[in-house]
């Protein structure tokens, strides 16, 4: 499975790391903080207050959850980039299988085959497309608010370093300003700005570390996966193409009386209860009408009105007429052959 950026399951430790880097980045920040406001307030009040660092540790846990929540945030863009690509290669088989159908040349059986193509296969494969393109939209999103927390990490970095430079600098005046009753505070003053040093340094590690190591491989994850969008929307537009193409050869293989508005084929539509035909036998048109191709598009009234046209001895293309916006073909030829009617 790939991860946040892009990348196989080989390189999930060193995403593990990377991510382990910069939760120790943010840590640290936020400890750097908590210690230099704890500084600059010895300073000004010569006490700490309880509640301070009861407030440091919150904050901590509480960017310790907004980390988590944006690295679960990234896990899905990952899963939802899979998901896209595994439904392009569906639309890629639907549609070369589309194209070898649409091959066959069976006379009325390929016309009607491209009819029902048109109506049922070709909107879908259409409206899948667009939720494809809606996913490639949402997986750019996600990997822009990804590279807006990688920023949001560093500026939140550089600003602890500098509250620790202002303490720096409070502490210089401590000791410009100490005398005799001054000097144990002042050297608890120095004790902790060296602590603070060492904290700063080891943060500016981190930060090294993280520009050094890790910033190249999110680059990376993010080039993957502009490279990943811009080949889905190359295939889009392919897809795209050949639904159009499909479209056309569907509507090109038509038979005349269907490329005019959808009229009804130009058969023998004369009625034959004029001319002394007989009725036809109930049980036969029921067993005809039951294995029609396309009888699932009727309701049971339709059905009904059917079979009782044709028992009546109506012309087969007549009583599909009535219950069929576009007569079907297949289904015609199959009635007109079980009922052994000419028209």
């Amino acid at each position: 499975m790939n991860n946040q950026w892009g990348r196989s399951g080989n390189g999930q430790t060193s995403g593990g790391g990377g991510i382990g880097a910069i939760l120790f980045a943010v840590v640290v920040s936020l400890a750097l903080g908590g210690a230099g406001g704890y500084g600059a307030f010895r300073i000004m009040d010569g006490a700490a207050p309880a509640g301070e660092i009861e407030a440091r540790d919150q904050r901590i846990a509480d960017l310790a959850k907004e980390l988590d929540a944006r690295s679960a945030q990234v896990e899905e863009n990952s899963q939802k980039a899979q998901a896209l690509t595994e439904e392009n290669g569906t639309l890629k088989r639907q549609l070369d299988s589309l194209k070898s159908n649409t091959s066959a040349s069976d006379g009325a059986l390929a016309v009607a085959e491209n009819a029902r193509l048109t109506r049922e296969v070709i909107p879908k494969l259409e409206n899948d497309l667009e939720l494809a393109a809606q996913r490639v939209a949402d997986a750019e999103a996600l990997k822009k608010r990804a590279d807006e927390a990688v920023l949001d990490r560093e500026r939140r970095l550089s600003l602890q370093a500098d509250q620790i430079a202002r303490l720096e600098k409070a502490l210089d005046q401590a000791r410009d300003t100490r005398n005799t009753t001054q000097s144990a505070e002042t050297e608890r003053l120095e004790a902790e700005a060296d602590t603070l040093r060492r904290e700063l340094k080891e943060a500016q590690n981190a930060e090294e570390q993280l520009r050094a190591k890790e910033i190249p491989i999110l680059q990376e994850g993010i080039a993957t996966k502009e490279r990943e969008v811009a080949t889905l929307n190359a295939r889009n537009q392919a897809l795209t193409a050949r639904i159009e193409a499909l479209e056309a050869a569907a509507a090109a293989a038509k038979p005349d009386g269907q490329k005019d508005g959808g009229t009804k084929p130009a058969l023998d539509n004369a009625k034959p209860a004029t001319d002394g035909r007989s009725p036809r036998n109930a049980a036969l048109v029921a067993a005809a009408v039951r294995v029609m191709p396309g009888l699932d598009r009727l309701t049971g009234d339709q059905r009904d009105q059917l079979e009782r046209t044709l028992v009546s001895g109506e012309c087969v293309t007549t009583a599909l007429g009535g219950v069929f916006k576009h007569i079907p073909a297949l289904a015609m030829r199959n009635l007109m052959r079980d009922l052994d009617s000419g028209c």
